[in-house]
């Protein structure tokens, strides 16, 4: 649960630049707002929050089983999409996904060249600047509804002032450099758990786009279930546009992650644990696999932490060989974020 690496990007290089117009905040705000802001409500940092708040309107979920809320396919009538039933034969995707070695990785990854087809569409970079003369960052979202995106809470520019701003580009990188094939959206507010630094199950926001790039690109899917065992009893996808091996130029895929660990966070969250894999850009990037045919979100890469920042004291004094292991965040509170904003937004 302590702050070891959230995986977000603060700092680019000047190749890894998105084009000067974006970096400008556009006429008017965003969306109307001078700025885009967090709506936490009673929620706080961490585990100093009340799940009885009726602020939250979880409703039956609390003794529900498991929930979920549907993906969208813009294509699902094109025969050329009817092969996503067999995602990662990577028969149906040759033209579009590229082995890439990453030293030092043990798992198997891919750099996806065809950003435009779905769902590699609903994955996405996001740009911020948290104050004149930042010089910006960068993480990973994914769009869940046709104006909602999700990512990571510690990747939103909390406690920065009317100059910041936050903006979506879906499909980051198609075909060239710094390609945006959509285009892309500012941010307008976001509602989640307050969290800067730390690696843990609630590490996510829903965020309102000013603009509707799910009806064009779709949409994924998120799932939780309150049997841990379901997630661990899968293998799951990761995708991201981290750093390392293309400096967040290119949209990035991990295939058949097994998971290590599956901790509960509270009632409402879980950390989801593997070997490590990701690199900074990473957060906020989606966890996630097909559940009945549909590409569903389980949870949100929230950053790396060693094994010894969940035992009674931390890691004070511990053993700098203790292992390092990389932390998604999921659970019911994901799902009733995205189920929130397409109620409200």
């Amino acid at each position: 649960m302590h702050s070891i690496w959230p995986f977000l990007t603060l700092l680019l290089s000047f190749e890894s630049l998105v084009t000067a117009a974006s970096l400008i905040q556009p006429r008017g705000g965003l969306c109307g707002n001078a700025f885009p802001h967090l709506k936490s409500e009673k929620l706080t940092v961490d585990d100093k929050w009340n799940l009885a708040e009726t602020i939250w309107s979880f409703e039956a979920m609390q003794d529900a089983e498991f929930g979920g809320t549907p993906a969208f396919n813009p294509n699902s009538e094109n025969e050329s999409d009817v092969s996503l039933s067999h995602p990662f034969g990577f028969r149906n995707y040759s033209g579009s996904i590229l082995p890439v070695t990453v030293e030092g990785s043990s798992f198997d990854q891919y750099q996806v060249t065809a950003t435009i087809g779905y769902p590699w569409s609903t994955i996405g970079r996001i740009f911020f600047r948290r104050f004149r003369g930042d010089k910006d960052g960068w993480c990973t979202g994914t769009l869940v509804g046709k104006n909602l995106l999700l990512t990571a809470s510690h990747c939103f520019p909390l406690d920065y002032g009317p100059r910041r701003w936050m903006r979506f580009v879906p499909g980051f990188g198609h075909g060239k450099k710094n390609a945006e094939p959509f285009g892309g959206s500012y941010v307008s507010q976001c509602r989640g758990v307050k969290n800067t630094h730390n690696v843990t199950g609630i590490d996510y926001v829903i965020c309102m786009l000013c603009e509707p790039l799910g009806e064009r690109m779709g949409w994924m899917g998120t799932v939780w279930w309150k049997d841990m065992q379901t997630y661990a009893n899968r293998s799951w996808h990761s995708s991201g546009y981290p750093i390392e091996p293309l400096k967040g130029a290119a949209q990035m895929l991990i295939a058949n992650l097994t998971l290590d660990n599956v901790d509960p966070h509270g009632e409402i969250g879980v950390e989801l644990e593997s070997k490590v894999y990701a690199s900074p850009g990473w957060s906020g990037g989606p966890l996630w696999g097909y559940i009945n045919g549909e590409p569903t979100i389980v949870g949100v890469c929230s950053g790396g932490e060693r094994s010894c920042s969940e035992q009674p004291g931390g890691c004070f004094m511990a053993n700098e060989s203790d292992p390092y292991h990389d932390v998604s965040s999921g659970g019911k509170l994901m799902t009733e974020l995205v189920q929130y904003g397409k109620s409200h937004w």
